[in-house]
């Protein structure tokens, strides 16, 4: 007697089940390690964590590296001539974009490329320089250590600069850009903390017209000073991700407690998987909300370590060198990174090269709703936030 070996149907369905089962984990496995997007035959690979590349919207923050598109966080962002560009809330064109400054900006997917219809540029603190050792100064109370290659040749007590950069858990601002402006309004943005006397001050910067709600929130600051005291004729809170998406691809540094790891502005977000790290350090995160209303960390590529303490400047090094290029010269209306400024150079054809770029970037609290978000109602210089900084 012969034994039949043929599966029966039920058997059968449940390994095509499994098989399915193995075959989705297998793919959403691989959307943690970069992929080939096929962008013209470049060999461009996206930076982008999730499996769909994006589709959908990503919101995007982080230093601007480079031009031809415009390059933040290793992602390669075109963008139409009509483009919607603001610097401070200022309508700017694409040709004031400078490397080194912090881009926000939303990335979707179009024709096998990624494109952005609106790039906001937000500069940390917008005054005169208080004081200046070395590689470290002083703006609007501000402590800011030069980055990388940004230098300090020009900058003296009394010139107004605007400053662009990423700040650490201690509040001390990296500054990946320092560019020269005329004396105007005054801007500082950061958050807004007690100091011992019981006034509101965001860094040293103590603030007179501020609400004490305000307390514990990353807000943009303008004014003029009246004796030691930021004068506040507008503040607002600053969206510091693009309102809209779920899923972001982030530059900012972080300090570790525990199971967790904190930002500077206060956003918690899970150390779980690859994201295990001690003390503070930089890095480029994708990240999403997920259903269930938490953080779902997508990946994390570390790019500076400082050790155990927030601010170990003498410790820092920049250890992360770009390889992203453009592959040609910018068009005259994309930004070339030229232009009057102490920070991180730009060449002529628009391309990074290592070594380029100290450390740098730019966050602030999320501005969506979610766990631990806060960030105010009306994004920077949108319906509800604050006007635009008056020309210089």
């Amino acid at each position: 007697m012969s034994l039949d070996r043929r599966p029966s149907r039920r058997q059968f369905g449940a390994l095509l089940l499994a098989l399915l089962s193995f075959a989705s984990r297998r793919a959403y496995g691989s959307g943690r390690s970069p992929k080939d997007n096929g962008l013209g035959g470049t060999g461009y690979v996206s930076p982008l964590p999730d499996p769909d590349n994006g589709i959908g919207g990503t919101g995007v923050v982080g230093t601007i590296r480079g031009f031809g598109s415009v390059i933040v966080n290793g992602l390669h962002v075109s963008y139409p001539s009509e483009v919607e560009i603001t610097v401070d809330g200022m309508a700017a064109d694409a040709a004031s974009m400078r490397i080194g400054h912090v881009a926000s900006f939303v990335a979707t997917r179009e024709g096998g490329r990624f494109t952005t219809k609106k790039i906001q540029i937000l500069r940390e603190a917008v005054g005169a320089i208080e004081a200046i050792s070395g590689r470290k100064m002083q703006v609007l109370g501000q402590k800011i250590e030069l980055g990388g290659n940004v230098k300090s040749d020009g900058l003296v007590v009394g010139r107004h600069v605007a400053v662009s950069g990423l700040r650490m858990p201690d509040q001390t601002i990296v500054a990946s850009l320092v560019e020269p402006v005329e004396p105007g309004v005054l801007q500082v943005v950061g958050t807004v903390t007690r100091a011992k006397d019981g006034r509101l001050q965001i860094g040293g910067q103590p603030l007179s017209g501020v609400a004490e709600s305000m307390v514990g929130r990353r807000m943009v600051a303008r004014g003029a000073l009246s004796g030691a005291a930021l004068d506040v004729s507008h503040i607002a809170g600053d969206a510091w991700l693009p309102r809209g998406p779920t899923r972001f691809l982030a530059e900012t540094y972080l300090e570790s407690h525990g199971s967790t790891a904190t930002t500077a502005s206060g956003l918690d977000l899970p150390q779980t998987g690859d994201m295990r790290f001690q003390g503070v350090v930089r890095a480029v995160i994708g990240f999403e909300l997920s259903p269930a209303g938490g953080w779902a960390i997508q990946s994390f590529r570390t790019t500076e370590t400082l050790g155990a303490h927030g601010s170990a400047g003498e410790r820092r090094g920049e250890i992360e060198t770009p390889g992203a290029t453009n592959g040609g010269g910018a068009p005259a209306s994309e930004g070339s990174g030229a232009g009057p400024g102490f920070g991180v150079p730009g060449n002529l054809d628009g391309a990074p090269q290592p070594g380029d770029f100290g450390p740098g970037g730019g966050f602030g609290p999320p501005g969506l709703p979610g766990p631990h978000g806060f960030g105010g109602r009306g994004g920077f210089g949108g319906p509800g936030g604050l006007p635009p900084m008056p020309r210089r």
